[in-house]
């Protein structure tokens, strides 16, 4: 069995959290991890003190190894390319975050190019739904690559204009890359395939569970060379990809606005706090020092 389908089937395991699954291929390696029974592992669990949560395979050896079978052709038949840290192809940027995916699952294909994460509020005003067209759309007529999470509002909105203009997205998704969340966005997850990718960390056919998506948001940042919020409340989730690349030490940029829109108190709030306050993509383009800048509006 090859290395990359040990570390899926870890990755796939429901008993553990992701913590302890590091903690284990750290200790142990994964080729150890994945040659024990069941019995084995229940030993390594309880001498390292973990919690084992209810999702164990059945009491059998026989049972352990025909989940791992399963939990391979289910990977298979969701046709997802795997990459595990150990892969040549596993993202640098990725090795070096808080808990880095054990396994990154991909429908087209990953970014290479120079990116942007454009995130805002799934609950976003008018003005905020142009202005993520906007940016997205000439962020992607400069050569940009636009990542983000595929959710409705911002998100979907910037990810869509790029691809309009005939530029390169990418989603980062809290659910399995065979699972299409928010479904209304079908549109541009079919066309991220084909221009672009579909990525995620959970296993094919995770649903999107409210717990996967601050998870997600630590990848959408590390992919990233830096960040722009377009429209944020106090308790957007977009702030927490904001906090991400801060740790990351991403360029942080925001767009303003009116001081009495809630959907502003985000952007304002990371403004006074440092971030750098843009109104076009050519103020994108300087700020992150991509050579391109000159072209655009």
């Amino acid at each position: 069995m090859n290395v990359t389908l040990k570390y899926h089937w870890l990755n796939s395991f429901k008993g553990l959290s992701p913590e302890a699954k590091q903690f284990l291929v750290g200790r142990y390696g994964i080729d150890d991890l994945y040659a024990l029974n069941r019995k084995g592992f229940e030993e390594v669990i309880k001498e390292n003190d973990l919690r084992l949560e209810p999702g164990i395979p059945d009491s059998t050896e026989e049972g352990f190894k025909n989940s791992c079978i399963k939990s391979f052709e289910d990977a298979l038949n969701s046709k997802a390319a795997i990459i595990c840290p150990e892969d040549p192809g596993y993202p640098e940027a990725l090795k070096e975050i808080y808990t880095p995916p054990l396994c990154l699952y991909y429908l087209g294909n990953l970014p290479t190019g120079k990116s942007l994460a454009v995130v805002g509020a799934r609950n976003c005003s008018d003005y905020g739904f142009r202005m993520a067209g906007y940016f997205g759309g000439g962020l992607a007529k400069a050569g940009i690559e636009v990542i983000s999470g595929m959710a409705r509002g911002i998100d979907g909105a910037a990810q869509r204009a790029a691809l309009n203009e005939g530029g390169k997205s990418f989603a980062v998704l809290g659910s399995g890359v065979d699972v299409i969340y928010p479904g209304e966005n079908r549109d541009i997850y079919e066309r991220m395939i084909q221009k672009g990718g579909v990525i995620s960390e959970f296993p094919p056919g995770e649903p999107p569970n409210a717990a996967n998506f601050p998870r997600r948001n630590r990848i959408i940042s590390a992919l990233a060379e830096g960040i722009l919020l377009i429209e944020a409340s106090y308790r957007s989730g977009s702030l927490i990809t904001v906090n991400y690349g801060l740790e990351q030490g991403k360029e942080i940029m925001a767009v303003p606005g009116r001081i009495d829109e809630k959907f502003s108190e985000g952007c304002l709030d990371i403004i006074k706090s440092g971030a750098t306050p843009v109104t076009s993509v050519k103020d994108v383009l300087f700020t992150m020092g991509f050579a391109d800048c000159t072209k655009a509006q």
